[in-house]
């Protein structure tokens, strides 16, 4: 949809962006905070130290997306897909992660402190080593869907 721009620390509060194919932009530090980004493409994107706090990311696509130290607490990421993509140090505290894929992401140092919901989430192979999973219920996650999980050094995991 913008091929070849750059939007790395930008506002983007009221733009029309449900929907939009986002993929291989740079977006480090921009900021969607409440905005409604439901089946909103991000794969491949830089969204590094991004604010998604409280946005609306329901089927959202971040394959492959560098998503580190990014904001999503309180976002709505259900049914949203995040296979491959590094979100270590994110904050997703609040958020909500029901039915999300999140194979194969590096998470280390990541918050999913009291998510609203991991249920039927994928976790295969996801490397969530020193994550913070406090206050979350990691039992809503089958154990099936949890193959190859790596929690070494994480909090809050029973």
């Amino acid at each position: 949809v913008f091929p070849y721009d750059t939007f790395r620390g930008r506002d983007l509060r009221g733009l029309p962006l449900k929907g939009a194919n986002l993929s291989d932009q740079d977006l480090e530090r921009a900021v969607f905070e409440g905005m409604d980004l439901e089946d909103t493409e991000f794969s491949n994107a830089n969204v590094k130290k991004a604010n998604f706090k409280n946005a609306v990311l329901t089927e959202a696509i971040f394959n492959e997306a560098q998503a580190r130290e990014a904001e999503f607490g309180g976002a709505r990421c259900n049914l949203s897909t995040w296979a491959g993509a590094d979100i270590s140090g994110a904050d997703f505290t609040g958020a909500d992660l029901e039915h999300a894929n999140l194979k194969d992401v590096i998470a280390h140092k990541t918050k999913f402190v009291r998510l609203k919901s991991m249920k039927g989430a994928i976790l295969w192979n996801a490397d969530c080593g020193q994550a913070d999973f406090n206050g979350t219920n990691l039992n809503e996650v089958g154990d099936i869907d949890k193959a190859g999980l790596i929690l070494d050094g994480s909090t809050g995991v029973k």
